[in-house]
């Protein structure tokens, strides 16, 4: 046989000499659990033993003196402690028969359980607990469960190892598989109906904000939110389903959970009972305690867990407490559904109480004080949801009324809107089309007057001409004298230009010192060119400005015309610029005279 072999037999051996010699001294801490019942107790057959310091169960074999008998389940009720607790018992299987039995500790939110069953010749090991991965548990659920098989007239010791950052609360009892799962079934009915319940009036509330745009339905269902991932993880069902990948944090999200729905509940609060018209020193009390929440809230986050439970705890309570005296001052005052906040917010926190009255140590764990939380908070959260239902009829009414309202107003305004409608579009029509400074038409305006024209000139067979216009000297103008001074000379050539133009030629403002005249029914050439000898003789005449100064100007000319039925405004553009920057590149004031044939 190898060494390893030989360490084990010894070790086992040793553990079985400590088992025997323990059960001399505590046969009266064994149970024998019969088959004619399917669940047995084991806190009244149980020893206990709570150390610093981490130990082995060899450590603790050897120490087997110091475990103290439980005279009560309040023993087993531990609140928040640092290190390990240790709990022993004795199994008897008095049937010739073998026997499977679930040990199944009661209380859920228990970090690290691991149970060692003691027998003859070996042991057993077995872990469990919410910071665990599923993988790695004895049982994948929420409780800590661990399955222990005795063959017929056996006896074994088992001795639990508990640890966890939270309250420790150590009922636990043995079940037969049949009798445990048909209580699993109907735990998990009664949390489904409550979870979902949660689940549906938090969704209901934010449709209602998305809907209504008021932020009560938001704050409320954000409470909801955080208080369901409180639970959800405190009762184990987070962990199992969602977030088990979380380890030693898990429990984290309880006080993360639980702190945020402080605190959205004072927002709740204030927006609910109108805190800021009605009493306004409770709404200032409110945001203060608010952003003491919040502090509370980035503070779990980093500092270790058992504190931030305990934080936690804290700022719970006295949320709770300071949210039920508002509503109270508030019911005193006569305030809106005021009343029915404070018999809700009074169920939620007796059950808040008890919750961190029972995590401190203060009052005993059972049924109540376990699950008081999530009974208040099922109460209250319905009775709040009566209260919203009630104020989303009210704001449906005073919608229906102001939309009314607005029908009526509409149609009261309809005739005045009707005439005021002419004149702007009037107004518009003006500001799109034409320059604001030389009252010409402008780029858009050109282009819709140029496509009637060209439309005219295919129609008539008529040639249609375009004069581009470009100032020489202007610059030095704006540069000496100011852009005051140029604007009044650009309004003074528009002027002139509209002068010589003809009755249904078209003067527009192209860009900064250009212009456009856009000229139908030009049959001969010669009218062309003395429309451009006008423009030349009306612009070389100076310019008197309004400080007296006599100004200048020079102007060069590009002309173009069009044949074609397809000529485009485009075309017409092009060859005119072209030929104007010819022009001017001659630095004359003459003109050409080119046609296109486009």
């Amino acid at each position: 046989m190898d060494a390893n072999g030989c360490l084990k037999r010894l070790f086992a051996t040793f553990l079985t000499l400590l088992l025997i010699a323990g059960s001399q001294v505590n046969a009266a801490d064994t149970l024998s659990a019969s088959p004619e019942h399917d669940r047995y107790s084991l806190n009244n057959v149980t020893r206990y033993w709570h150390t610093d310091t981490p130990l082995t169960l060899r450590d603790v074999l050897a120490r087997t003196d110091d475990f103290q008998p439980v005279t009560s389940e309040s023993d087993l009720h531990f609140g928040y402690t640092q290190g390990d607790t240790w709990l022993t018992t004795r199994l008897h299987n008095p049937s010739p028969r073998p026997a499977t039995w679930l040990v199944t500790f009661e209380y859920p939110f228990l970090d690290h359980v691991t149970l060692y069953t003691l027998r003859a010749h070996f042991t057993d090991v077995q872990q469990s607990g919410s910071a665990l991965p599923l993988s790695e548990r004895a049982l994948a659920h929420r409780q800590a469960i661990f399955p222990v098989t005795l063959a017929g007239d056996e006896t074994v010791t088992l001795y639990s190892q508990v640890s966890a950052a939270g309250s420790k609360v150590l009922n636990y009892s043995v079940m037969t598989p049949e009798a445990f799962y048909a209580q699993n079934d109907r735990h998990n009915f009664w949390l489904a109906t409550y979870f979902g319940m949660l689940l549906a009036l938090g969704l209901y509330n934010f449709l209602l904000f998305f809907g209504l745009k008021e932020r009560v339905f938001l704050y409320y269902s954000l409470f909801a939110f955080g208080f369901t991932l409180a639970i959800l993880t405190f009762n184990g069902l987070g962990t199992l389903i969602f977030w088990s990948f979380l380890g030693e944090q898990t429990a984290r999200l309880v006080a993360i959970g639980f702190t945020f729905a402080s605190a959205m509940a004072t927002l709740f609060a204030q927006s609910f009972l109108n805190t800021w018209r009605y009493s306004p020193r409770w709404h200032r009390t409110l945001t203060r305690f608010r952003f003491v929440c919040w502090g509370v809230l980035i503070t779990v986050f980093v500092i270790p867990i058992q504190p931030a439970l305990i934080l936690m705890d804290i700022a719970g309570f006295t949320a709770a407490l300071l949210l039920l005296v508002c509503g109270l001052y508030c019911s005193w005052r006569r305030v809106p559904s005021a009343r029915l906040f404070v018999v809700a917010w009074s169920i939620f926190l007796l059950g808040a109480a008890v919750f961190a009255l029972r995590n401190m140590s203060i009052l005993p764990a059972n049924f109540v004080t376990l699950h008081g939380i999530q009974i208040g908070s099922a109460i209250e959260m319905l009775l709040l949801s009566f209260a919203l239902a009630a104020r989303f009829n009210k704001l449906k009414r005073q919608k229906e009324q102001a939309q009314a309202d607005t029908v009526a107003m509409l149609k009261k305004q309809e005739a005045i809107l009707e005439a005021k409608v002419a004149t702007r579009t009037e107004a518009l029509e003006k500001l799109a089309n034409y320059d604001m400074l030389t009252g010409l038409l402008n780029r858009h305006g050109l282009v819709r007057h140029a496509d009637a024209a060209l439309a005219r000139s295919h129609t008539h067979g008529e040639p249609l001409a375009l004069i581009m216009c470009d100032l020489d000297r202007f610059k030095p103008i704006n540069d000496q004298y100011g852009h005051e001074a140029g604007d009044f000379v650009l309004q003074q050539v528009a002027k002139r230009l509209e002068h010589i133009a003809r009755e249904g030629d078209h003067c527009a403002r192209f860009g900064g010192d250009e212009f456009i005249l856009l000229l139908e029914k030009i049959q001969h050439p010669s009218l062309l060119e003395d429309i451009c000898s006008r423009i030349t003789q009306a612009l070389s005449d100076p310019i008197k400005l309004p400080c007296g100064a006599m100004v200048h100007v020079g102007i060069s000319i590009g002309v173009s015309r069009s044949h074609a039925d397809n000529a485009t405004l485009a075309q017409l553009l092009k060859e005119a610029d072209r030929q104007m920057y010819a022009d001017k590149s001659k630095r004359c004031s003459s003109y050409r005279y080119f046609s296109t044939g486009c």
